[in-house]
């Protein structure tokens, strides 16, 4: 009864007094390599039965360490070999008892080859993790709750101003005396998903955008979050040389529009203004000779008279005059009533703030040409039967909201499509003055634009 029910048990158990094997159950004997248990009992345990001589002396030392110490009971894991060759490791609880009145040791044997193999394999991969996150131009670290650094790649390590546990993770990174400013600690923590940011770091002179996401790290009983940090100062830097680049474009083009419409309106226009004046001494003359070229003169002077008209509106709308002559909100309004003559649209134009407000004359076209380019598009594309245009200057800014009645859009579809409608244009114009453009639009909604642009504070002063 005995040996049926030590032998079904899953532990290896072994008996050994003075150096011989007393007790040997199944098994213990297949964690050795053995098929057949006969005849073992009774043979030196460490020459004769253990199978691996390589290990068998540390083995032996164990069982010896534990007869002369007090300790009753000992542990340890090794290394060893079955009598085929296949290598084992074995996890071993040995304790000293008494067997006839002398000492023995029993012990008890598992077989922790898989765990072992698993732990080499997690190892193995650790490491292999560790290359390739020390190998990556990303910094990547992970941040406790208290500010700790726990982790960093080489990458980060480079960047930090000591060793990752001499500090707060705002002195090592960012060199300040308290946490970031725009720490998103609270956020990372709260939410669910990952959390991008983007911010500039004194210490560095550098760019970076973010992506950080809590975490839970072996070992560590606090909240962490782990963050992967991309240098993007180059590309901050090319955003910059093209948003400088389109101001010197816009600007070009503005100069080249003036340029061209002071050309018009000086040059042909005073020219057709002549001929005009002398087509029409002409026909005074010809009326006294009594000649039959009076109705032929009479439509040349037509066509020549809207030939005047034609110029002087391409000179309009390539430099509107009346800016410089009577201020944005006259030149707009104006625009208003000629745009309702023309195409039968109503405009309701309403002004805050602006009455003696001195604007730079590049503020003062932009916003001229975002209410030329809207109204362009709602007469050509919107179908609205009313509009409504609000000027208001308001420290510290200004803004401009049109609205329609129209049939709206889809504006993510017209993006995506490519008819932006002139938007890249008006968000251009808006980002060069340090301003926002928004639009609210929806299919058979209309559509309201929110055009906002900084008051500078020394027009502020000119105000008061």
């Amino acid at each position: 009864m005995f040996d049926q029910i030590v032998n079904t048990l899953s532990h290896g158990i072994y008996v050994v007094q003075d150096d011989r094997l007393l007790y040997l159950n199944r098994r213990c004997g297949h964690f050795f390599g053995y098929h057949d248990i006969d005849g073992l009992v009774g043979k030196p345990f460490f020459s004769a039965v253990y199978p691996d001589s390589k290990t068998s002396e540390f083995f032996k030392a164990v069982h010896d360490k534990l007869l002369i110490n007090e300790e009753p009971q000992i542990s340890w894991a090794q290394m060893s070999t079955r009598t085929d060759g296949v290598p084992i490791w074995l996890e071993i609880f040995a304790r000293r008892i008494s067997v006839d009145g002398r000492p023995a040791i029993f012990g008890l044997l598992n077989d922790q080859t898989e765990c072992q193999l698993i732990a080499n394999a997690m190892l193995i991969s650790q490491e292999t993790l560790r290359l390739v996150l020390d190998a990556m131009e990303d910094r990547v670290y992970v941040v406790t709750d208290d500010f700790r650094i726990i982790y960093a790649n080489s990458k980060m390590r480079e960047g930090l101003a000591g060793e990752i546990d001499s500090g707060f993770c705002y002195q090592l990174c960012r060199g300040l005396g308290e946490p970031c400013p725009d720490c998103s600690r609270e956020k990372v923590f709260e939410c669910p998903g990952p959390v991008h940011k983007e911010y500039f770091n004194e210490r560095a002179q550098a760019w970076f955008s973010v992506i950080e996401m809590a975490i839970r790290m072996p070992g560590v009983n606090r909240p962490a979050k782990l963050a992967v940090a991309r240098d993007i100062t180059f590309r901050k830097e090319a955003e910059k040389e093209i948003r400088a680049l389109s101001h010197r474009l816009l600007s070009a083009q503005e100069n080249e529009r003036k340029h061209l419409s002071r050309e018009l309106h000086d040059d042909v226009g005073q020219r057709l203004n002549a001929l005009k004046i002398g087509m029409e001494t002409l026909c005074q003359d010809l009326q006294t000779a009594g000649t039959d070229l009076q109705p032929r003169l009479d439509s040349l002077t037509n066509v020549l008279q809207q030939s005047i008209e034609a110029v002087r509106d391409l000179s309009a709308g390539l430099r509107p005059t009346t800016l410089e002559q009577l201020g944005l909100v006259e030149t707009i309004r104006s625009h208003c009533r000629k745009t309702d003559q023309v195409n039968g649209l109503p405009i309701e134009f309403r002004t805050a703030g602006m009455n003696k407000l001195k604007l730079d004359s590049a503020v003062e076209i932009i916003l001229f040409r975002v209410v030329q380019e809207a109204l362009n598009n709602i007469v050509k594309h919107a179908g609205a039967s009313r509009v409504t245009i609000r000027l208001t200057a308001s420290f510290p800014k200004i803004c401009l909201r049109i609205e329609d009645d129209g049939q709206g859009f889809d504006l993510l579809k017209r993006r995506t499509g490519g008819q932006q409608l002139g938007l890249v244009g008006m968000a251009e114009r808006a980002e060069q003055l340090g301003g926002t453009l928004n639009i609210r639009t929806q299919p058979g909604k209309g559509t309201c634009l929110l055009f906002e642009v900084p008051l500078a504070s020394d027009v502020r002063d000119k105000e008061k």
